[in-house]
């Protein structure tokens, strides 16, 4: 896994733990719910004030979509499982193949023809690049007579 995930030790559930996001220190409690099978996660500011309860960790779902409050951290927390094969976030799961993550990914990183010759392209505009400004070893030959024959039939 690439991306920076929350790791808690499931086996010792329920586990309270602190965690800097977007420069702001909060605390996780992480809750196993066995009746049902379901892992559920509260935040709380750095004063131990919550902000949201008990939300229920649902597999590709961002955490706290439906929370409108300023106090929540700017980055994303989302479920992620990078093979895609998981579908429900349970006790076997969590933390096995799929992770609470930070998504710190941007628009279209994930989109093909994002990178050129392996070269890290975030929005996809090679203006900005850094190439070299040398470019005269890479220029075509200029055909001056714009005949519409290819030089290669003359011979």
């Amino acid at each position: 896994m690439y991306r920076n995930t929350i790791q808690f030790n499931k086996y010792q559930l329920p586990e309270t733990f602190s965690m800097t996001l977007s420069g702001v220190n909060y605390k996780f409690t992480i809750r196993y719910n066995y009746v049902n099978d379901r892992i559920y996660l509260t935040i709380a500011d750095e004063n131990g004030v919550d902000i949201v309860t008990n939300e229920k960790l649902v597999a590709k779902e961002r955490l706290f979509a439906g929370v409108s409050d300023a106090n929540l951290p700017k980055d994303d927390l989302v479920l992620i499982d990078e093979t895609g094969k998981t579908t429900i976030v349970n006790f076997s799961s969590i933390n096995q193949d799929i992770f609470i993550s930070v998504d710190d990914t941007f628009t279209g990183e994930l989109d093909p023809g994002n990178t050129d010759d392996g070269i890290f392209n975030p929005d996809g505009d090679d203006a900005n690049m850094g190439f070299d400004d040398d470019d005269s070893n890479d220029e075509a030959n200029s055909d001056d007579d714009d005949d519409g024959l290819d030089d290669l039939d003359r011979w």
